[in-house]
This record gives structure tokens, sequence and C-alpha cells, in this order.
């Protein structure tokens, strides 16, 4: 189920963000945008290991030469490390 991502702006986060508009000339939205983008991309990645984890408490560690072998998959295909 699809979880809704909202990030609170205090007085704070609010004057960095104008600093950074009155700086950059970036549209504030566009800035908002980018860090609710970042803030999904890393609740994925936290689910994603938490879910390996869980994995490997039950069954066990993951063996090296299947790590190998999902390495050299991704690698071809031109995922980052």
């Amino acid at each position: 189920m699809p979880q809704r991502t909202t990030i609170d702006f205090d007085d704070e986060m609010e004057a960095a963000l104008t600093e950074l508009v009155a700086t950059d000339g970036t549209k504030r939205n566009a800035i908002k945008k980018a860090l609710l983008s970042e803030a999904r991309r890393r609740r994925a990645s936290k689910a994603t290991l938490d879910w390996i984890s869980s994995w490997e408490d039950r069954e066990g560690p993951i063996d090296p030469e299947h790590l190998d072998w999902a390495d050299t998959v991704l690698d071809r295909q031109g995922v980052p490390r």
C-alpha cells in the first residue's frame, strides 16, 4: 500500500529554503518536489534493507556466490553500486 510522504518544514528549514531560492533562483516548489522524491527513495531503500535483513534472520545469510552473481547481473545492467 502506498504511503503518503510528507516533510515538515519548520521555521529554520523555511528560512534555508528561502535563502536557497534567493541564491540559486530555483523555484520553491521544484525544491520541495526534489526533497519529497529523495525522501521516497530513501524510504524505499530502507524498506528493501529491512526486508533483506528479516529474510536473512529466517533463512540465514546470503552466500557469497549468490551475491557475486547478483553483482555481475547489476553491473551488466549499468546499475551503480
